[in-house]
């Protein structure tokens, strides 16, 4: 069976190409980059950037002053234009990089550099909708933006969901209030008791996004965040819980990107106590779904897999759930429920395994199987022909 296992300031004139037109908006950034890349005046070209880029993508230009660390300037536009955009996204678009230099002084000698990337288009769109998915027995969120009638996979982040005695609820949900390091009370404490105030030790961390207004259930950030790194993490008061590195970014583009009705882009670096309620039309373009799925059916280099988790509120056996929940958004490790979705998964005909070699490895899994552990299709068919 496989297992998976500088600082600088930068500023100038951002050119996206679209259709032939030149689109100018001013840039200023700075950010701290994780990885650079030395490029000497030697090693760069005189060439001019070429204008073809992949469907689905936009080249952006970009001026540079030196070339000096060109992919540590790659990242913090990144980083600026969207602020959840993953690393390994960051790393594909560093990829496409084009360096071109102009002599355009011959007396002088001096030259211009410029950079070209292929930028994913949707990432440049100015008013994004988005999708906060988590999937509670899993103890993750999937971030997706939706765009041009698709839903793109950004971001997957760990989280730490409601213990069996204080349940995060399933449900659809709408982004509805923000709150800037906020302050915390033990909803169960004496009334009388004072609010733990904001700060490293407050158990909300830096940011909280409401989104169920029925219920005290928000995503925010933690006090321990070491917490993410169990496997087992149905541990919080109800609320999910998320790293603080990855809160921090969810706050940026949220500032930045989804608050449309007023400026509110420097509660990016503000550690001032603020709430913002989200207009209709703002919370429209975030909703939240939150399920109860046991099961997931994927695929990656090595081939397609299954993992489980734990029904870590025992809904399968006793089906009781709040009246805050949905039934419909409850999918259980069955053997019919994972077939349905193995194939819906995979087109007929096209390695896909028939139902009298698939339906009896899917109940050999569900008499044995170990929780949060990848199951290969390939090996377990192998498996089942050996023995």
């Amino acid at each position: 069976m496989h297992k998976k296992g500088s600082k600088y300031t930068f500023l100038g004139f951002l050119s996206v190409v679209v259709t032939g037109v030149l689109l100018f908006t001013q840039i200023d950034y700075s950010q701290e980059a994780n990885k650079s890349t030395k490029v000497t005046e030697e090693t760069v070209t005189e060439t001019s950037i070429n204008t073809i880029t992949p469907k689905g993508y936009e080249k952006v230009v970009l001026p540079l002053e030196n070339v000096e660390n060109i992919d540590g300037q790659i990242e913090d536009y990144l980083v600026d234009l969207f602020p959840i955009i993953s690393e390994n996204e960051i790393e594909a678009i560093k990829g496409s990089k084009d360096i071109s230099k102009k002599l355009v002084n011959d007396t002088l000698g001096h030259v211009e550099f410029s950079l070209a990337i292929n930028v994913p288009a949707h990432y440049l769109d100015p008013k994004p909708k988005m999708l906060w998915e988590l999937n509670i027995p899993e103890f993750t969120s999937r971030i997706y933006q939706i765009y041009n009638n698709d839903t793109i996979l950004i971001t997957v982040w760990p989280n730490v969901v409601g213990a069996p005695s204080t349940k995060t609820y399933t449900g659809y949900y709408n982004i509805f209030r923000l709150r800037n390091w906020p302050s915390w009370k033990d909803p169960e404490s004496d009334p009388l008791e004072p609010a733990t105030p904001p700060g490293p030790g407050n158990p909300l961390g830096l940011f909280a996004a409401h989104y169920d207004e029925n219920s005290l259930r928000y995503f925010h950030g933690t006090n321990k965040n070491y917490l993410l790194k169990n496997e087992y993490r149905a541990l919080s008061h109800g609320c999910v819980r998320n790293d603080n590195g990855n809160i921090d970014k969810m706050k940026k583009f949220i500032v930045k990107k989804m608050v449309t009705s007023q400026d509110l882009s420097w509660w990016a670096k503000s550690k001032k106590s603020m709430m913002y309620d989200f207009t209709e039309e703002e919370k429209q373009n975030f909703p939240v779904r939150i399920k109860y799925k046991t099961f997931e059916i994927g695929s990656d280099s090595y081939g397609d897999y299954i993992i489980f988790f734990k029904d870590v509120y025992n809904y399968a056996r006793n089906g009781r759930w709040s009246k805050f929940d949905r039934e419909e958004l409850m999918i259980f490790s069955t053997t019919e429920n994972i077939v349905a979705e193995y194939k819906a998964e995979h087109k007929p005909n096209q390695f896909q395994l028939s139902d009298d070699k698939l339906i009896p490895i899917v109940e050999s899994l569900l008499a044995d199987h170990k929780f949060y552990e990848k199951y290969y299709f390939d090996d377990l068919m192998q498996s089942s022909q050996t023995k």
